[in-house]
């Protein structure tokens, strides 16, 4: 899970085991591990089918649920597979919560009908990682499964040298202030050049202890997080819905096309960084109020920032970022956030680790 998000993008699968050891959210790749991992297979995994917004879940029965599973549907959390009374209670008011939620949404997505986010997303990525000295994707495809089971299938019949998976979430927050897009990225060695670059045994582990797709596996691990506020948003969420709709959602379509361009362009420098040590004492920023993070870049259409784990976020300038597109309509996003191959912050120190058992399409 990312460590400073605002809202859970929705866990379909995931392995957890009582003293199991915990890993760094993120982790760079040395260049030279980089090149052995060639050519490399790239699954993008998109569960939902269109834009969604964050809504607070209900916890006040959460003592007395067995389990909570997070389910596809709107693309939020619904806790409909909650054990015991207490549990039952918070699922009802959960959905009552996601529904209110979806209505509210319904007129920004009918905005967005000519905005296919999975094929710009794709085309994206194709050209970012093709950017990265050495990258050799043998090919690029989405997939609306993101399952544990599915990943693993598609990584055992891959006859690449390695398997990179992105998950990508995209929705507004519960205020509908801000928008946001996060990508997670994770790469897994697979052919034998590739785990012996990457200090893994030769043979691909499947025992129920450690799964192929453990994330003490992943050679490479990134969290990308993109935010855009729209620049007349308030505290009343009715008006935030105003705002975005109006004049046909051209600022909510120009935030969905730069954080597509500023996600993918970051998961491409980042794959080209050493992530040096952090150091507490350049922590400035304070985003959200009480998390500290290095400024990495500042300029005209946004800050990006790096924090203790690793993780990059892109705090757009909307404004800016619309003033710069075409004025007819915002149809190119502005030119995206670049990151040192030596920036000012690493994941040496992480705030919120991972179970290493976790999987990824956790």
């Amino acid at each position: 899970m990312f460590a400073i998000r605002s809202a859970v993008i929705p866990v379909l699968a995931s392995f957890l085991f009582a003293g199991c050891t915990h890993l760094p959210a993120t982790q760079p790749v040395k260049p030279e591990v980089l090149s052995a991992l060639q050519p490399v297979e790239v699954k993008v995994g998109i569960n939902q089918p269109e834009l969604y917004a964050a809504f607070v879940r209900s916890t006040a029965g959460a003592s007395g649920a067995a389990a909570c599973a997070a389910v596809p549907g709107f693309g939020i959390l619904l806790a409909a597979a909650c054990g015991g009374a207490f549990g039952a209670v918070d699922a009802s008011v959960n959905a009552a919560r996601a529904k209110a939620a979806e209505e509210s949404v319904r007129p920004l997505k009918d905005e967005l009908v000519d905005v296919s986010f999975d094929q710009l997303m794709r085309e994206s990525i194709t050209q970012s990682l093709q950017t990265v000295p050495g990258m050799q994707l043998e090919s690029v495809a989405i997939t609306k499964t993101v399952t544990t089971d599915a990943y693993e299938k598609t990584f055992k019949a891959s006859k690449s040298n390695s398997v990179m998976f992105i998950n990508l979430d995209y929705h507004l927050s519960t205020d509908f202030s801000t928008l946001e897009v996060s990508a997670r990225g994770l790469i897994y060695p697979r052919g034998a050049t590739a785990r012996k670059a990457a200090k893994l045994p030769t043979s691909i582990s499947t025992t129920p202890s450690e799964p192929a797709l453990a994330l003490q596996n992943a050679t490479y691990r990134s969290n990308i997080i993109y935010r855009a506020k729209h620049p007349a948003a308030g505290d009343d969420a009715t008006k935030n819905i105003a705002a975005w709709k109006a004049d046909n959602a051209r600022f909510l379509k120009m935030a969905l096309q730069d954080g597509i361009a500023q996600s993918t362009a970051l998961l491409a420098a980042d794959l080209q960084s050493k992530h040096p040590v952090y150091a507490p004492a350049t922590a400035k920023v304070d985003v959200p109020p009480g998390l500290k993070a290095n400024l990495v870049s500042q300029g005209n259409t946004g800050k990006l920032l790096r924090y203790p784990d690793g993780s990059l976020y892109f705090d757009a300038a909307l404004a800016n970022v619309v003033a710069a597109a075409p004025p007819a309509v915002a149809a190119a996003p502005a030119a995206p956030a670049t990151v040192a191959a030596a920036d000012t912050a690493s994941a040496a120190a992480v705030p919120t680790a991972q179970p290493a058992t976790d999987t990824a399409a956790k």
